[in-house]
């Protein structure tokens, strides 16, 4: 509602001119009169005008432009009527998951505070959310995009309470704020980590960093590397261990954004259990791609993307490029020890792998991501192309 209708004008006034006076702080002028900091700037040049014209004693505030806005179209009114309203067991978006949504879907750029406007103005109330606990004392922001990668994952319900648990795993660049990952998965193990980081690495490039809580994926005993540890050391990338929960306060708070839209945005649309997990990834994507191009992050002021872009050109990118030395596709695979057997085959699930070698020669059978193998005579070494005893994956033929 517009300030003059809601306040008085000499109530307006003497605030405006006690803030200017340096009597009262930017908090205390913008509960008083119930205004967001952009607002009382305004107020704040307003008056200061006129005061330097002589009308100090006659200023009135102008209108915020709020009240003569035009009606929303009836499209997005009926969408935010469909997520705002209660439906059953199915949970209501937030106010700002419905303006992503609005951006997203019908390219209207508001923000989650119009949202909650239309939606007391239509009867449409959301009940607050309990309070979340104090945060604790935040980690410093690395300086350069591709400098560390904080990495987690949550289990939880995502399709609602019948629904089966699913692994979210997240990863975000600690600089720019943006998700280089984000998939779900029916079990937190080692392939999925290897999709993740084949994904990420491939669309992105390599990090410096990836910060890891002490899990037993991340860290071996007596500080040797996991299966997961020496992938990446392969390609010259380190885990840094995170001494507790909080420590990793980016991406926990990630995890809190998608722990609460999922679940409404996967009702709502219904979507269900027996919706394969390849397309809930592809509805996954493209949310987690509007967030980081189009919703504007509180602690950094900008979007995510544009936070990216600015890092890169200033200089500040310590991202490096996928290596071009044919152990790309097979590093990010599953090895395990096979025998060629008769007539130069290898067995791979009651299927045979054709070789050239000799029966008995003992070689590594790499099962990639995507379904696809390959046999390989040697393991992974810099300076030393692999030996490709076979392969039905197209991008390691062409490596």
């Amino acid at each position: 509602m517009q300030l003059s209708k809601r306040l008085g004008v000499a109530h307006v006034r003497d605030t405006v001119m006690q803030l200017v006076a340096g009597e009262i702080e930017f908090a205390q002028a913008m509960a008083e009169l119930q205004v967001g900091k952009t607002r009382l700037y305004e107020l704040k040049a307003s008056f200061l005008a006129a005061r330097a014209a002589g009308a100090a004693d006659s200023w009135v505030p102008g209108t915020s432009g709020g009240d003569h806005a035009a009606p929303w179209p009836e499209e997005e009114q009926r969408f935010l009527r469909r997520v705002l309203s209660p439906c059953g067991d199915t949970k209501r978006y937030s106010y700002a998951f419905a303006a992503s949504e609005l951006g997203r879907l019908f390219g209207h750029s508001v923000d989650r505070g119009q949202v909650r406007h239309w939606a007391i103005d239509h009867g449409i109330k959301i009940a607050v959310p309990k309070p979340r606990p104090p945060a604790h004392v935040r980690r410093w922001q690395r300086r350069s995009v591709g400098e560390l990668w904080q990495l987690d994952a949550t289990p939880d319900r995502f399709l609602g309470g019948d629904g089966p648990v699913y692994q979210l795993l997240d990863m975000l660049d600690d600089c720019s704020r943006v998700q280089v990952g984000c998939r779900l998965y029916a079990r937190e193990c080692v392939p999925s980590y290897l999709d993740m980081f084949y994904g990420a690495f491939s669309r992105y490039g390599l990090p410096l960093e990836i910060y890891v809580d002490k899990a037993g994926f991340f860290r071996g005993e007596n500080g040797e590397l996991t299966q997961l540890g020496r992938r990446l050391k392969f390609f010259d990338i380190s885990f840094v261990f995170a001494n507790s929960p909080e420590s990793k306060g980016k991406i926990e708070r990630v995890h809190l954004v998608w722990q609460d839209r999922l679940p409404a945005y996967f009702g709502r649309e219904g979507i269900g259990p027996d919706t394969p997990l390849q397309t809930l990834n592809e509805h996954v994507a493209s949310l987690v791609d509007h967030r980081n191009g189009f919703e504007v992050h509180r602690e950094i002021g900008m979007t995510p993307d544009a936070a990216w872009d600015m890092a890169v050109r200033e200089g500040r990118c310590k991202l490096r490029p996928v290596p071009q030395d044919g152990w790309w596709e097979l590093v990010w695979s599953e090895w395990s020890r096979a025998t060629v057997g008769l007539r130069g085959r290898v067995p791979l699930d009651g299927r045979f792998c054709p070789t050239e070698c000799a029966s008995g020669t003992r070689v590594w059978l790499c099962r990639h991501i995507d379904g696809t193998a390959s046999v390989v005579l040697n393991k992974p070494e810099h300076g030393v192309r692999p030996v490709i005893l076979f392969s039905n994956n197209p991008r390691v033929r062409r490596s």
